[in-house]
């Protein structure tokens, strides 16, 4: 065998070992695959939505509709894009309807709203029937809900506002706490009565 072959084995042999050692250390020319979740991104998203919850014994606890969901799997955080959520009493009968520009809901089950929120009661014979407030949360579990920014309740004969709310959708009540104002409203039929008189 000529020199130059021999040169020629030596330096193929030294290129193949050399390729062979770069690739076991894993210094390939393809970019890495990233396993990190970025969290500025959502691990998935869904437009027009409508998500059912039943409660422990398979009745409908809850009804929510949303233009956009954005699902934060690190944060555990969902975000809703003007969401529409409807409570349902243990007899399956809707009972109110909570409306907002944004919502984030946690992984307890807190519902935080974020402008323009609408609380209404799809009961005619409930006494309280619209709050409406800048900001509030509502826990989904208990469905107790609050707000610390300027709330306007109305009622039946009434129309109230105040700096802060605390209530409970199912029990039907509202407390505002802070620089409470209220106006009373004589209904139709009772101006009527007085009028005949």
């Amino acid at each position: 065998m000529s020199n130059a072959k021999k040169w020629l084995i030596i330096l193929l042999s030294l290129i193949v070992l050399g390729l062979i050692g770069w690739n076991l250390a894993g210094n390939d020319t393809e970019a890495p695959v990233n396993n990190v979740l970025d969290n500025a991104q959502p691990n998935y998203q869904t437009d027009d939505s409508v998500t059912f919850v039943y409660n422990p014994v398979g009745d409908l606890a809850y009804k929510l509709v949303s233009d956009k969901i954005d699902n934060y799997t690190a944060d555990k955080v969902t975000w809703f894009t003007n969401p529409v959520l409807t409570t349902y009493n243990e007899a399956g009968v809707p009972t109110w309807t909570v409306r907002s520009l944004k919502a984030k809901l946690t992984n307890d089950r807190i519902l935080y709203l974020y402008n323009d929120v609408q609380v209404d009661s799809l009961s005619p014979d409930s006494q309280l029937q619209r709050i409406s407030t800048q900001n509030a949360i509502v826990n989904l579990i208990t469905q107790d809900v609050s707000s610390d920014d300027k709330v306007t309740i109305i009622g039946q004969g009434l129309n109230s506002t105040g700096l802060k709310m605390r209530g409970n959708l199912r029990s039907r009540t509202a407390e505002l706490i802070e620089d409470v104002k209220t106006h009373y409203v004589l209904q139709k039929e009772e101006q009527k009565n007085e009028s005949s008189k």
